[in-house]
């Protein structure tokens, strides 16, 4: 027999289970959403820009701040980073093997400088399906 004893913890909702961790969800429209401790962490919340970028050797990707004007441009919204990049929602779901409409990220904990800049990477191993 394979039970599943289910509990208050394992039976939350996936918002609260998730609220103030470091996430990224995208959608199949290309609009991404980072949480508000992702945003606040990276300084972005309410506006600013951001870089994506990808490790070719690892197949890694990571987003950072950006302080150029080529970056995309982050909505100015307080309750979390919100921006429109469809190229790069396509690139990671189908990265991630994710065939649905909306998916969700968890990020790393810590940031790895190249450069002087942080990058945080997208850990694209484990998606959260919603």
């Amino acid at each position: 027999m394979a039970l599943i004893v289910y509990n208050k913890e394992n039976s939350r909702p996936q918002e609260v289970t998730y609220k103030g961790k470091r996430t990224i969800n995208l959608d199949s429209r290309g609009t991404i959403y980072l949480s508000k401790t992702m945003s606040t962490e990276m300084g972005i919340l309410g506006g600013g820009r951001v870089n994506f970028a990808h490790d070719d050797e690892t197949g890694d990707w990571y987003i950072c701040r950006a302080d150029s004007d080529d970056g995309f441009i982050v909505w100015k919204d307080k309750r979390c980073a919100r921006f429109s990049a469809v190229f790069i929602v396509h690139r990671l779901m189908r990265q991630a093997g994710v065939e649905r409409r909306s998916v969700q990220f968890m990020m790393a904990k810590a940031p790895v400088e190249v450069g002087g800049v942080a990058y945080y990477k997208i850990l694209l191993s484990n998606p959260i399906l919603r």
